[in-house]
């Protein structure tokens, strides 16, 4: 598809958002840069609250003629939808200035959190680590909001997907990395977690509301496997948050990735040239990070309905090229077969908080009642297989 060129002042559309008021400004994205205050960048929680609407339409022709007038790239020649993308949508765009990403943010993105992430990035790229730059906009700013939704451009990485176990040591390294450079970027006072204190009293109500949601809309016979699956979730989450809460203070806190997955990281010649995805990175447990982490990169074989398919080998594997970045108390070590439990019940929160936003918007049909019954019953197998197939890592770690 072509641009339809370039288009007058909209009033639907301004640039906003500077790292400035978030960390102290550094000149250049495109080279390694002088690391800036660390203090600065944790001054305002970017967590995500609340659920995430049904995506809107998109009128490309007029989104992609506001933004082409906003950047100083040349001409917006062609874009294409990306194939992957479950939280924002996003696009390749070939440009005069080159190939760039644009990504246009879910609604639960502010202004905030987007100026948090690239000054993570902006930290990130001067430490020589392999974030995209951000592309500033023709008044300097970060991003474009186009009807209230904010819209990012970001240069286009080198690489492909994750796709080889070979390159397993050089994504466990490059994780190891990451959490190294953003480990001076910690507070120095007690934070809690926020995606545990999911898993607490409102965690569970809201699980209890999203099934009294659904239920109505299944079979009698579906709706009581819900109910039965919903229970042990609940009983699940109330013991870890109590078991993990209480031993919050010896566990590491820090800027996690929160996504870095297969997805996340582009790899060329078996070397780590990109890692992307930086929009969920927020203070919490170092270890939600690394069950994350290992989920994705360890895997006997495919995720099965029931069970994770970890290889506990692989995970040592990985853990040892970690360790060769960044050190690993092992007290985190000792805690991860309940994080690893936890990190699956933040994901069925998150599912609840989503269908009871689009049941406040939409009211949600039977097929969103069997779409949300089947992640439960998923999470339950996997849950279960978790309990009941614990195993340490830190022999040979």
């Amino acid at each position: 598809m072509t641009a339809l060129g370039t288009a007058p002042n909209d009033p639907e559309a301004r640039s906003t958002g500077s790292v400035g008021s978030v960390l102290a400004a550094v000149s250049g994205v495109t080279e390694p840069v002088a690391a800036p205050t660390p203090q600065l960048l944790l001054r305002s929680p970017v967590h995500r609250q609340g659920g995430r609407l049904p995506c809107a339409a998109v009128d490309e022709g007029h989104l992609f003629a506001v933004l082409e007038a906003a950047y100083d790239l040349g001409r917006w020649h062609t874009w294409r939808r990306t194939d992957k993308g479950s939280s924002n949508t996003s696009w390749f765009v070939r440009t005069d200035a080159g190939d760039v990403v644009l990504r246009r943010s879910h609604n639960l993105k502010t202004v905030e959190a987007a100026e948090f992430e690239c000054a993570l990035i902006d930290h990130l790229r001067g430490h020589g680590y392999p974030a995209p730059p951000v592309h500033r906009t023709r008044d300097g700013a970060i991003l474009v909001q186009v009807d209230g939704v904010l819209h990012m451009v970001m240069q286009l990485m080198p690489g492909v997907g994750y796709d080889d176990p070979a390159h397993l040591a050089e994504v466990a390294k490059g994780l190891g990395r990451y959490h190294a450079i953003v480990s001076e970027l910690t507070s120095s006072g007690e934070r809690s977690s926020v995606a545990l204190a999911s898993l607490g009293r409102s965690g569970q109500e809201n699980l209890n509301s999203a099934v009294e949601v659904a239920t109505p809309l299944l079979p009698r016979d579906a709706g009581a496997v819900l109910r039965e699956d919903a229970r042990f979730i609940a009983d699940r989450m109330e013991h870890l948050n109590v078991e993990l809460g209480e031993r919050q203070g010896e566990l590491t806190s820090l800027v996690i990735h929160a996504s870095y997955g297969r997805s996340a990281v582009l790899l060329s010649e078996g070397r780590l040239t990109g890692v992307l995805d930086f929009d969920r990175a927020a203070q919490d447990l170092l270890g939600l990070d690394l069950a994350y982490a290992l989920k994705a990169f360890c895997r006997g074989g495919p995720v099965r309905r029931t069970g994770v398919g970890i290889d506990p080998d692989m995970c040592r594997t990985f853990l040892h090229h970690y360790r060769s970045q960044a050190p690993l108390a092992e007290a985190d070590l000792a805690a991860m077969p309940e994080v690893f439990q936890a990190q699956r019940l933040i994901k069925i929160a998150k599912k609840c908080d989503n269908l009871l936003a689009k049941q406040a918007t939409i009211p949600q049909q039977p097929k969103d009642a069997v779409k949300f019954a089947l992640v439960l019953e998923r999470e339950c197998a996997r849950m279960r297989w978790l309990s009941d197939n614990p195993f340490t890592l830190t022999e040979n770690a």
